[in-house]
């Protein structure tokens, strides 16, 4: 790399650092072999730092946390490459620790946090959506979603015209329980607290896990999830045109 340069600017308009396009496509390179930033942006009045893309698939900003050198993650889990403002991504080769306290793993792809202490109050990560939802997680093999509160609710719902809360009815086979009446197959790995709506024959039915698996081992055999239905009231038609 060549000499650390600093980029200043003492006049509205005019950029401190401007980076047009080297050989690789790269406008602006930060790198540090040290304890400092590879790129840090501040500003009293506007923006630290902008990132735009402007073609679809494009993202403004790239965060990749990488414990070796190897090219940046592909989009592979989608069909077509997605767009984003802020694109995280982090590949671990070595063992993910994890915090004693908060008891979650040490390796995200993005991180938000309110600083504390603090003059007020602020969210960790805010997803405001227009017509999609604002904050949607989704995991290949793990759950989508893990709320985890220490005085406060694991989650707060709100809506002024729809359910609060969705659960997506899903297709499972069906089998019968010991008095001939249809019970669904529902997972024998799961955790107590995890409920699930399944249909069959264009009517739902709500199943609460209220044991969960436990591995086997030695002369111990493995305990299965256990699943109680939720019973419901009868049904009515909604009124409200939303």
């Amino acid at each position: 790399m060549a000499d650390n340069l600093v980029g200043k600017s003492q006049q509205d308009g005019i950029p401190g650092v401007y980076g047009g396009n080297d050989v690789n496509g790269n406008g602006v390179v930060g790198e540090t072999n040290g304890s400092g930033h590879g790129v840090f942006g501040q500003s009293h009045t506007g923006n630290g730092v902008v990132g735009r893309g402007w073609a679809f698939g494009a993202r403004g900003v790239v965060g990749i946390f990488d414990d070796v050198e190897q090219s940046p993650p592909s989009s592979s889990h989608f069909v077509v490459a997605a767009s984003a403002g802020v694109w995280g991504a982090t590949a671990n080769v070595a063992a993910v620790d994890t915090d004693p306290q908060l008891k979650l793993k040490t390796a995200a792809g993005v991180v938000g946090e309110v600083s504390l202490p603090g003059h007020g109050f602020g969210y960790g990560v805010l997803g405001l959506g227009h017509k999609d939802e604002g904050v949607v997680g989704w995991s290949e093999e793990g759950v989508g979603g893990s709320f985890i509160a220490f005085k406060g609710p694991g989650i707060t719902a709100k809506s002024q015209e729809r359910g609060q809360i969705r659960l997506v009815p899903r297709e499972v086979a069906f089998g019968a329980d010991p008095q001939g009446n249809p019970r669904p197959k529902l997972p024998k790995f799961a955790e107590s607290g995890e409920m699930t709506m399944v249909t069959k024959d264009g009517k739902c039915s709500l199943w609460l896990c209220v044991k969960s698996w436990r591995a086997g081992g030695g002369v111990v055999p493995q305990t299965d999830a256990r699943w109680a239905e939720v019973k419901l009231g009868a049904a009515f038609n909604g009124e409200t045109p939303s």
